[in-house]
């Protein structure tokens, strides 16, 4: 289900708000958002996370949405928190944004609180999903990152969705599940927020950890022969060919080994 846009929703607000003044209330000046700001609010989503920058050129953008955050959070409290909950989901969305991860969690929980079919909105499940990510609750993480794909099919930042969900099932452990969604990370062609090698590293270090020593040294040594590969990911995959193969007897004799460790150690910090 798609969101009520927060153009609609925060203008709906404002029209309830003013039709219950009393007539003979002295004006007071509050925070109110022009047309043009609520137009550019109305795109504003979790899905917009990790791909909108707040610094340099986005400092408008964090200005409006810490703008738009105030008087959001005016209007509830002078509602009293009777307000659609549709409203809650917005605010959840900004504060998400702009890395307020306590206040996103707060506003997100009060739309789950008053929402009874939270579960078919899948920006809600994805910004909750990626608040629960930042605090390392994965087993609910996972549970809401899960849902997103199935109230949605198309949703766009399904690569995001697989390389976190990647991230925590490596961790967690559950190798089959991990390497899964590595895998779908990859042959996703839509943008993300990580470099195909970063993801590929993980891959090769997965093989690493399930000790398919074999797997992980072709994947390590393929990652190095990337375009571009960045230094600093270039310093740490050598370091773990090179120790790799220092402690994993598998990987042939030990002179031509301790050798090849050697020079991958010492290309590392070159």
């Amino acid at each position: 289900a798609s969101l009520t846009t927060a153009a609609a929703v925060f203008g709906d607000e404002e029209k309830k708000m003013a039709a219950g003044k009393a007539s003979g209330e002295t004006k007071e000046s509050s925070l109110s958002l022009t047309t043009e700001e609520k137009e550019a609010l109305s795109g504003m989503d979790s899905r917009l996370f990790g791909f909108v920058s707040l610094h340099e050129d986005g400092a408008r953008t964090k200005t409006l949405l810490g703008k738009a955050v105030r008087c959001y959070e005016s209007l509830i409290l002078k509602a009293e928190g009777k307000v659609e909950s549709e409203f809650f989901c917005q605010l959840g969305h900004f504060n998400l944004l702009l890395e307020d991860y306590p206040k996103a969690s707060s506003a997100y929980q009060r739309y789950y609180s008053l929402q009874s079919d939270y579960w078919q909105n899948a920006t809600f499940l994805y910004g909750l999903g990626l608040v629960y990510f930042y605090y390392n609750a994965f087993h609910w993480a996972i549970k809401a990152f899960r849902e997103v794909p199935y109230v949605d099919p198309s949703f766009c930042r399904a690569k995001e969705i697989h390389l976190r969900l990647g991230l925590m099932f490596k961790v967690n452990p559950g190798y089959v599940s991990s390497l899964k969604h590595f895998q779908l990370a990859l042959i996703d062609s839509n943008p993300w927020t990580l470099s195909s090698v970063e993801i590929q590293f993980h891959i090769a270090h997965l093989y690493e950890t399930q000790r398919n020593y074999h797997s992980a040294k072709e994947a390590y040594e393929q990652l190095l022969q990337a375009e571009n590969l960045p230094a600093q990911v270039k310093a740490t995959v050598l370091p773990q060919l090179g120790l790799m193969h220092h402690n994993v007897d598998l990987l042939g004799g030990k002179a031509p080994k301790e050798s090849y460790a050697i020079l991958n150690l010492q290309r590392s910090l070159a």
